[in-house]
This record gives structure tokens, C-alpha cells and sequence, in this order.
């Protein structure tokens, strides 16, 4: 009985450690879904913001 109680016991905690993890994915998904809708209305907002720059000489400038 000694044995089978432990293999009880070891499906238990491997079910639960699966289930925690599978729980802590799905907050972690939708965490990070959470802040890239925050990063997208703040790079929205700014594009808003921020005038283009005029063409002078119809030429761009670009910095690398």
C-alpha cells in the first residue's frame, strides 16, 4: 500500500505543479498582451504628437 501511496501522491503533485504552470502561463499571456496594447495607444498617441518633419530639398535626412 506504502507504494501505490506514494505514486498517488507523486501524480498529485506533478497534476498540480501542471496545473500552476499552466495558470501562471495564461497570466503571463495576458500581462504581456495587456502592456503590448499600452505600447501600441502610446506609440499611436505619439505619432499624433509629433509633427513630421518638412521636406527641405526633397530630401529626407536619416541618422544610422
Amino acid at each position: 500500500m506504502g507504494a501505490i501511496n506514494g505514486i498517488a501522491s507523486a501524480s498529485m503533485t506533478m497534476s498540480a505543479m501542471q496545473l500552476e504552470t499552466a495558470c501562471n502561463t495564461a497570466l503571463l499571456k495576458k500581462s504581456m498582451e495587456s502592456m503590448e496594447q499600452q505600447a501600441l495607444g502610446l506609440i499611436e498617441d505619439l505619432a499624433q504628437t509629433v509633427p513630421a518633419p518638412a521636406l527641405q530639398e526633397g530630401h529626407i535626412d536619416t541618422y544610422i
